[in-house]
């Protein structure tokens, strides 16, 4: 079900190629990336230096995640999948001058859905205790800020690679936590011609 949805969200967003028009600037992007989460990304520039970014992404291709941990006086936590989605906006500029090369600041919030999400008992029990576990499973939402650093190569007029990192700071949990985020990918920019 997750690689179908994903596979049909890049579908929808490289269909927005139909916008493309003759302009002198790239303001729409679309991009699909890698790392702590894998996912896609469409962004707008709203002028040269600051742009507003949505992805959507989901955890534990490739990062080795441990929600699990986050609670170590639980001796039972469990999930099935971690989905995200994000508002983000990202600054950014020429590095040292050189024009294809730009360093990248961003940060917005991030919602993070956490299915079949169950718990156990706590470790501090009486010993010779008998418990028998019966977890309920929910899904859990969790909301953060994201902060993230980097850089993005534009390979050309078309086409740009980036690298951030950064991390997943959790705002509205009883227990606070963070983790660290990083990801690298792809852009293709499209001329979009505005109506004014």
């Amino acid at each position: 079900m997750k690689k179908f949805t994903l596979l049909y969200l890049l579908l929808l967003l490289i269909s927005y190629n139909t916008l493309a028009q003759k302009e002198n600037k790239n303001n729409f992007g679309l991009g699909v990336f890698v790392g702590e989460g894998t996912g896609i990304l469409a962004n707008y520039s709203l002028n040269d230096k600051f742009k507003i970014e949505w992805n959507i992404a989901y955890h534990e291709i490739f990062y080795n995640y441990l929600y699990i941990k986050k609670y170590p006086d639980f001796r039972y936590r469990n999930y099935t999948d971690i989905y995200s989605s994000s508002i983000l906006l990202s600054y950014r500029n020429n590095f040292f001058g050189i024009n294809k090369l730009n360093y990248r600041f961003t940060i917005g919030g991030q919602i993070r859905l956490i299915t079949d999400f169950s718990e156990g008992i706590p470790v501090s029990m009486p010993p010779n205790t008998i418990i028998i576990i019966e977890p309920t499973l929910k899904n859990k939402i969790d909301f953060g800020i994201s902060p993230l650093i980097g850089v993005e190569y534009e390979i050309n007029k078309k086409f740009s690679t980036f690298l951030d990192f950064g991390a997943y700071i959790e705002i509205i949990d009883t227990f606070l936590w963070t983790n660290f985020q990083f990801r690298t990918g792809l852009m293709y920019h499209i001329n979009c011609k505005i109506n004014k």
